[in-house]
């Protein structure tokens, strides 16, 4: 078993933490400034993308470290977290389709629309709340807090 940077982690949870609560505060602007404000729209998209990145990140380092397995692809890396309990399968399962919006706006960004955006941002918050939470109790179990 490799040792885990746990610097590393702690500042990218503290970043996943700062993301959220600029999505959380974009989503409590509700439904009609959403729509009215493309600049609004923008921040949401890259705030959702950089906390997927960052979950995927630290969730690759875990997997890698500990595990000793590798991913073959960002989808893969939620998988494997739930198949090595890290977070609860059904979890992984749940939230495996973040990659879709990851990948969208990474590669196909011209087919982005707001109703999408603005139906991600609707749950993105809670969800990476929900991750940092099991990332922070996998490190507590491990001893690398």
């Amino acid at each position: 078993m490799s040792p885990l940077n746990k610097n590393t982690i702690h500042e990218k949870l503290f970043k996943l933490q700062e993301y959220t609560k600029i999505l959380e505060e974009l989503r409590m602007e509700g439904r009609d400034a959403f729509f009215a404000d493309y600049k609004t729209q923008d921040s949401a998209a890259l705030n959702m993308f950089t906390s997927i990145e960052m979950i995927t990140d630290i969730g690759n380092h875990i997997i890698t470290e500990v595990f000793q397995k590798q991913a073959k692809n960002y989808a893969e890396i939620i998988a494997l977290l739930g198949e090595c309990g890290i977070v609860p399968p059904s979890f992984a399962k749940e939230n495996e389709d973040m990659m879709k919006f990851r990948n969208l706006v990474a590669h196909d960004y011209d087919k982005i629309t707001p109703e999408g955006i603005y139906e991600n941002l609707q749950k993105a918050p809670d969800i990476f709340r929900q991750f940092a939470k099991y990332f922070v109790e996998f490190m507590e179990k491990q001893s690398v807090v």
